[in-house]
């Protein structure tokens, strides 16, 4: 998957070794947005899984969603 460019986003977040990730930030949630590949595209629709892993040792809150998962302002 590729984050990508969308309507709310309102910052770029950037790290070295990494390439850039496009979100909205507000003063509760991070919200980004990623688009499938074909390859990952036709995966899905065969298993209907989709698996999350977050860096480093601690697990935050997280959720995946396939509609915006905010009210837009």
């Amino acid at each position: 998957m590729n984050p990508v460019n969308f309507e709310d986003m309102n910052c770029i977040f950037k790290a070295e070794g990494c390439g850039d990730l496009p979100a909205l930030k507000t003063d509760k949630h991070i919200v980004s947005c990623w688009e499938m590949t074909e390859k990952e595209k036709k995966e899905f629709m065969k298993t209907g899984k989709i698996y999350l892993s977050v860096r480093g040792n601690i697990q935050p809150p997280v959720a995946l969603y396939v509609d915006r998962p905010y009210i837009r302002q």
